[in-house]
């Protein structure tokens, strides 16, 4: 076994930014290929964001909360969320998603087009309220037709962080997108298949790719809202900065990975791995110590002897059980830990699963 220590990082490090509430459009419509969906390009801040491809959102800000405070709840989020997404939908690329006062469509002429467009950098800078906006042309702000469908936090490691709710809603009949030209510079209509295509230059944000991935499975508008009305648990998803063959990159909670990188950098500093190494060891806890072999057999150490042997093992130290060549873990040693270290892979919390 080629022994290359690698300790736990106990090294203090800052604590992570608080992440600020965000909100986000998916903006889809009806193309010639089926459901398209609007990506804008964010202009280079020297950030992680830069330069990437994503959907038309931002910060909540004050006003929005403000308002929010005497505007009705969502089912799947509050006021202040959906109001967020409705005007930074209108600064970022134009599109008011407003009813007149019969609940229809308007039917904006090019030159009421013009106006509005004229009218997005005042709501931009906070001039002026997006419901005013809609008051000149004697619409309502169609806060209904935004839909909850995702909800994602920044990593720990980055500078920046964003608690986001992702909501979806079809362009109204008429509007084009635009661009602002100031914090996006770049604008484009493709299927969710074109856009996660090997042969798309464009750079998505993790986000930005899963919900793509998720949209993909909607054929038409029609059968996308159909799902996205239906009332469900909307889980927020926290991934974790990991480092694999090629550098740091988000991990996703439903990769094998997860729980360990968690449990190995819980400040997120991103310096825990997401691929098994051969022959380097690794330090699971205060006493226990694991190295992977070339068929990818996990042997462990435990205060520096090797943990051999067909038997499972409980590490009392660390609460973890070494998982025996059986794989099946005593109803006792499970109750006595809180993590498996098995035979393959990474470690993994004990659930009521393991227990039953």
């Amino acid at each position: 076994m080629h022994s290359l220590f690698i300790p736990v990082n106990n090294t203090p490090a800052m604590p992570p930014a608080v992440p600020r509430d965000a909100a986000t459009v998916v903006v889809v419509r009806e193309g010639a290929a089926g459901l398209e969906v609007l990506l804008l390009q964010r202009a280079e801040r020297g950030d992680h964001n830069s330069g990437a491809w994503v959907f038309p959102g931002g910060l909540v800000d004050a006003a929005d909360r403000v308002l929010g405070a005497h505007g009705a709840h969502g089912a799947h989020g509050e006021f202040a969320f959906r109001r967020a997404a409705l005007r930074e939908c209108f600064e970022e690329c134009g599109i008011l998603l407003a009813r007149d006062e019969s609940g229809s469509w308007p039917a904006l002429t090019a030159a009421a087009q013009d106006q509005l467009a004229a009218l997005r950098p005042q709501v931009a800078d906070g001039r002026l309220a997006v419901e005013a906006v809609c008051e000149r042309f004697g619409l309502v702000p169609a806060l209904d037709m935004l839909h909850f469908i995702a909800h994602w936090v920044t990593p720990a490691g980055r500078a920046k962080r964003f608690d986001t709710r992702f909501f979806v809603a079809v362009v109204p009949r008429g509007q084009q997108a635009l661009h602002d030209a100031g914090e996006t510079t770049d604008h484009v209509w493709m299927t969710p298949a074109e856009a996660l295509s090997p042969g798309h230059a464009r750079r998505l944000m993790t986000p930005t790719r899963a919900t793509l991935e998720m949209l993909r499975a909607f054929d038409s508008t029609a059968a996308l809202l159909d799902w996205a009305v239906r009332p469900r648990q909307v889980q927020r998803i926290l991934p974790l900065l990991a480092q694999d063959l090629s550098g740091q990159r988000p991990v996703l909670p439903h990769e094998p990975a997860y729980e360990e990188v968690a449990r190995l950098d819980p400040e997120g500093r991103g310096d825990a791995w997401c691929v098994m190494r051969t022959g380097v060891e690794v330090a699971l806890g205060s006493s226990l110590v694991r190295a992977v072999d070339e068929e990818g057999l996990n042997h462990y150490l435990v205060d520096g002897q090797a943990a051999e042997g067909p038997e499972p093992r409980l590490v009392p130290a660390d609460r973890m059980v070494i998982e025996g060549e059986s794989g099946t873990l005593p109803p006792e040693l499970l109750a006595a830990a809180d993590w498996i270290a098995p035979r393959r892979g990474f470690l993994r919390r004990v659930t009521r699963q393991d227990e039953a």
